[in-house]
C-alpha cells in the first residue's frame, strides 16, 4: 500500500483535505489545520497564510526547529511524528488522538490527573531531555494533551531548544529544562494542588538568576519579533 505523500502537499491540497481548522494564522502565529489524505490524518502548520517575508523567514525558521527537535523525539510514545516540511514554512506531522489537558472537565480531572499521569508526564519530559530536547513552551499548558486511555502527550516544538546546536543552546539548556519539569508542578498548582509537594511548590516559584536573565533576554527579543510579523502581509507565501 503507497504511502501519503506529505512533502509535496500544496495549499490547494492542504485546504481540500482539510478535516479541521484549529487556529487561524495570527501575528508570528502560524494556521493549524487537521488533514486527511489516503485515511490519515495530519497536522499542518502554516506559516505562509497572509504573512509578510518576516514572517516568511521566522516560519521556515520555526518550522525547521520543530521538525528538527521532532526528528530527535522519533520513537517516544505520544509524540507527533515528524512527516515533511512541504515548503520551508509548512511543517506536516502526526495528528495525535488526544486534547488539551486545560479542556478536561472538573470529574475528568479527578479520574485523569492522578499520581501515575503526572509520573507518566515527567517521565516523557525526562526522555525528551534525553535526546537533547527541552520543549520550551510546556508552561502554556495547552501542549500538554491527554490520550483517550489517559496517558499524557506532548506538542508543539516551535520553541524548543536542542543540545549540540550551537553554543547558546548549552548555555541555555538547563534554564528551559527547569521549565519544562516547571510545567508539570504548575499543572498541579492549578488542577491537582493536593498532589503538589512541598518542595515542588519551592520550584514552581523559584528562579536561578541564569534563568531570571534568560527569560528577560527571550522577552526582549519576543515583542519585536512579534510586532515585525504582525504587520500587514504581502499576501501568501506559495
Amino acid at each position: 500500500m503507497s504511502e501519503p505523500d506529505w512533502a509535496n502537499l500544496t495549499r490547494a491540497d492542504v485546504n481540500r483535505l482539510t478535516v479541521e481548522v484549529y487556529r487561524t494564522a495570527w501575528r508570528a502565529r502560524p494556521e493549524v489545520r487537521r488533514i486527511r489524505l489516503m485515511g490519515r490524518d495530519a497536522v499542518v502548520k502554516d506559516y505562509g497564510r497572509g504573512s509578510n517575508n518576516f514572517k516568511h523567514a521566522l516560519g521556515a525558521f520555526l518550522a525547521t526547529r520543530e521538525a528538527a527537535a521532532l526528528r530527535r523525539a522519533e520513537g517516544l510514545a505520544n509524540i507527533p511524528d515528524f512527516y515533511a516540511l512541504a515548503r520551508p514554512w509548512i511543517l506536516v506531522m502526526e495528528h495525535l488522538d488526544a486534547r488539551p489537558v486545560t479542556a478536561l472537565n472538573e470529574d475528568e480531572r479527578g479520574r485523569v490527573l492522578t499520581p501515575g499521569f503526572f509520573a507518566a508526564l515527567t517521565s516523557l519530559i525526562e526522555q525528551l531531555h534525553a535526546r537533547g530536547v527541552a520543549h520550551g513552551d510546556l508552561e502554556k499548558l495547552d501542549n500538554i494533551l491527554v490520550t483517550p486511555a489517559g496517558e499524557p502527550a506532548i506538542v508543539d516544538f516551535a520553541a524548543a531548544i536542542m543540545a549540540g546546536r550551537n553554543p547558546l543552546a548549552a548555555l541555555v539548556l538547563p534554564q528551559v529544562e527547569a521549565n519544562d519539569f516547571r510545567a508539570v508542578y504548575k499543572l498541579k498548582s492549578q488542577y491537582a494542588p493536593e498532589l503538589l509537594t512541598d518542595e515542588e511548590r519551592e520550584k514552581l516559584h523559584a528562579r536561578s538568576r541564569a534563568e531570571v536573565i534568560f527569560r528577560k533576554v527571550r522577552a526582549y527579543i519576543r515583542r519585536p519579533v512579534k510586532s515585525l510579523a504582525a504587520r500587514d502581509g504581502e499576501g501568501d507565501a506559495p
